[in-house]
């Protein structure tokens, strides 16, 4: 199942379907391969419970032989405690701990269902030479055919598993859990990243092309007008070829910038977008990063965090759909 599941992947990666495209790889994390010393922070200050060593026989009294019907898991069932951000139970044979380590290209890593780890696809895209990579910090791993990661650390979201964050050189976990959009805060859709994996996604990452943001359903775009490509949906979506809005499209001063809806696929003219200075907002917004990456967006003044360094493991820094000042927004109830 896990070589099935990862050719789909990597035909995926291929074709730059995946967390980025060939020029813009992830990062290969705590495989042990790749990277010299891993790069999963933890924003609570330490180890989640059952990380590399605990995927196994954390999760039930019984370990693995805990099925319902009394035999091994089938996987995506009910063998397993399930929530909001893991909706379904891991794949048995992805599970991941010390004594059962991923393969090169995958890094094991809690996916909120107990306390079971699996193993979680990373790097770049598909490459022949060091060169395909695009980026000194990353090589061409031959067993494998991909872009993967060689420098400790982390350059910026991109260099991470999906729903992670780049702070401070390592990548943090900010998988809010989401049952629907929502859930999250403005800029952000509830997006299932796998069947055991559902969680608030950032829409306004960096893109170079319409391929980076294939996964949202949304094209790639400079939102703001600073120069920077970001995924944004379109003010229409459903055009034969949909471009993504920018601040040109919209001129009300009320609504100056590109806000996205819940679902994440459609944009309209709002008060909560993306921006390059205070002057693109609206009356009583300031211009932010929100995210720590350089990307800011409009936002009320004040509120309980300056960016998700401030918050806690699993939660993000933003603007709540309520239309309230920045906070840390936890999602769903787990």
């Amino acid at each position: 199942m896990r070589f099935f599941a990862y050719f789909l992947l990597t035909a995926a990666v291929a074709v730059g379907c995946g967390e980025t495209a060939a020029t813009n790889p992830v990062d290969a994390g705590d495989d042990g391969s790749t990277d010299p010393d891993g790069s999963i922070g933890f924003p609570d200050g330490g180890e989640p419970d059952g990380g590399v060593d605990g995927g196994l026989d954390g999760g039930l009294d019984g370990g693995l032989d805990g099925g319902l019907d009394g035999g091994e898991p089938d996987g995506g069932g009910s063998w397993c405690t399930t929530n909001a951000l893991c909706p379904s139970c891991p794949e048995p044979d992805a599970l991941c701990d010390s004594d059962n380590p991923c393969p090169i290209g995958e890094v094991c890593l809690l996916t909120g269902c107990d306390d079971l780890s699996r193993c979680f696809v990373t790097g770049g895209g598909a490459c022949l030479v060091d060169e395909d990579c695009g980026s000194a910090a990353y090589a061409c791993e031959p067993t494998i055919n991909r872009c993967l990661r060689v420098v400790s650390g982390c350059d910026d979201s991109n260099d991470c598993v999906a729903g992670f964050a780049c702070e401070e050189g390592a990548c943090a976990d900010r998988r809010v859990p989401c049952v629907s959009g929502a859930d999250c805060p403005h800029g952000f859709t509830c997006f299932f990243a796998a069947a055991d994996q559902r969680f608030c996604r950032r829409i306004t990452r960096p893109c170079d092309n319409d391929i980076d943001c294939l996964t949202l359903g949304v094209p790639c775009g400079d939102p703001n007008r600073d120069g920077d490509q970001e995924c944004m949906p379109s003010l229409m979506p459903n055009a034969p070829d949909p471009v993504s809005c920018d601040l040109l499209q919209c001129a009300e001063v009320t609504a100056p910038v590109c806000e996205s809806s819940i679902e994440g696929t459609v944009a309209t003219c709002g008060q909560f977008g993306p921006c390059d200075q205070p002057e693109n907002c609206a009356t009583g917004f300031t211009c932010v990063d929100l995210w720590g990456d350089g990307r800011k967006e409009c936002v009320l003044p004040g509120g309980f965090c300056a960016d998700s360094r401030d918050c806690a493991f699993r939660q993000v820094c933003g603007s709540p759909r309520t239309g309230t000042a920045p906070t840390c927004v936890s999602g769903a109830t787990m």
